[in-house]
């Protein structure tokens, strides 16, 4: 009995386990981080980065085989007819040949220069990857600005229902009351008519959500019809930017300019001697005589000088420093406006911060005097116009209030992931 009871409890902990790790999951598909790494998981242009590195990976394995040794097969027949005098010179052709052979060949370099063109390839990789990060960042910032614009109109729509839901309750009081002739009709139909177009709002708010919120799934790369609430999106209290130093922009122009300085290396080392060594062991012959006993193999060696190239090494040296200076001028101008960002975002956070608060404490006598007319009202204390009035004012702060948040929610995501044009 014990071991049975033992089984069940067992089981129940199982059951509620699995139950709590499928709504968590669930639960998980509302929040932004789920938007944002559904996108990346989706975004063709990061698969496409992620290929060029791999084939960049790939180019140094290229290179590697480039500079060892490279074998070939190769066969050759020939067939020069001389008839009565007509014809190639037999003493030039042989009248006909036959090759088939092996050919080893190897270019010889030395490692100071393979290890600077392989440094090439890992420099790309390097602007790859920083090229990368900084569609991460772009991408990022894009999905959590339209996650905010979801859950803005998200907050407005609850606003309306809220507002609505009062309306409907003081409604069926003012019925009752307009029924036994205790209010006056005039003023019921102006209620019923504010009623009308705040439910008229709510439609409208609606569409705006949704719309926003199928927005937000077209760019994560989701397809789904379906529409839950969304979470808060969430940021750090204290947000640090990296320093510039240690930004996506700074490391982009270090593998920038490191590429540039390789470029200038291996341009002087393209203007160095080249030494082939190369061999082959087959058979060739003739015909002409002992043809069985033409097997052999013979080896060389090539070198390759530059002279005069009409100065290209110069200009294409005076070239590349261009580039440089190019990088270093966009560096500069790039680190003053990733600074002055910074400065002006965390002066407007701080701004908004304190217009949030200021509305906070006005929304709280808002409310009580909504509340306090919609008492009022029925005896006739309080004028129709007047509960209308209030009620309009607590939508109009509660409104700012998703607007100061909103515009604070969007500095926040500018200040995470600083975008330099």
């Amino acid at each position: 009995m014990d071991s049975l009871r033992a089984c069940l409890i067992q089981s129940f902990l199982f059951s509620t386990l699995l139950f709590s790790g499928f709504t968590i999951k669930a639960q998980s598909k509302n929040t932004l981080s789920y938007f944002l790494e559904t996108a990346k998981t989706n975004s063709p242009v990061l698969n496409d980065f992620n290929n060029q590195m791999m084939s960049n990976r790939i180019d140094s394995l290229k290179l590697r085989a480039t500079y060892g040794f490279i074998v070939t097969g190769e066969g050759t027949a020939g067939y020069a007819p001389n008839i009565k005098g007509w014809g190639y010179d037999n003493a030039l052709t042989n009248g006909q040949s036959l090759f088939a052979g092996v050919r080893v060949a190897k270019e010889f370099i030395s490692r100071n220069n393979l290890n600077t063109r392989l440094a090439g390839i890992n420099a790309s990789i390097a602007q790859v990857l920083a090229q990368k990060n900084i569609s991460i960042q772009t991408l990022n910032k894009q999905i959590t600005d339209q996650y905010i614009a979801t859950y803005a109109s998200q907050q407005q729509y609850n606003v309306s229902k809220e507002i609505i839901h009062l309306l409907d309750q003081e409604d069926i009081v003012l019925k009752k009351l307009t029924q036994a002739a205790v209010f006056k009709q005039a003023d019921y139909l102006t209620f019923k008519v504010t009623l009308q177009q705040n439910q008229l709002t709510l439609e409208q708010q609606k569409a705006d959500w949704q719309n926003n919120y199928s927005l937000l799934k077209y760019l994560s790369g989701i397809v789904d019809d379906t529409f839950e609430p969304v979470e808060k999106p969430l940021f750090s209290e204290t947000l640090n930017p990296a320093s510039f130093d240690q930004s996506i922009y700074a490391k982009a122009f270090q593998a920038d300019s490191l590429k540039l300085a390789n470029n200038a290396e291996i341009i002087q080392y393209d203007y160095k001697p080249k030494i082939t060594a190369f061999s082959d062991s087959g058979y060739q012959s003739s015909f002409t005589t002992t043809p069985y006993k033409n097997f052999g193999m013979s080896v060389g060696i090539g070198v390759t000088i530059p002279i005069y190239d009409g100065h290209q090494k110069k200009m294409l040296l005076q070239q590349n420093q261009l580039s440089l200076q190019t990088r270093r001028k966009y560096l500069e101008q790039t680190q003053r406006q990733y600074q002055q960002q910074i400065l002006q975002i965390t002066n407007q956070i701080e701004q908004y911060d304190r217009m949030i608060k200021t509305a906070n404490q006005q929304i709280i006598y808002a409310k009580t005097l909504v509340e306090a007319n919609a008492k009022q009202l029925p005896t006739g204390d309080v004028r129709m116009v007047d509960f209308i009035l209030s009620i309009n004012n607590l939508l109009s702060l509660k409104g700012n209030i998703i607007q100061y948040t909103t515009i604070l929610f969007n500095l926040k995501n500018q200040l995470q992931y600083l975008i330099i044009q």
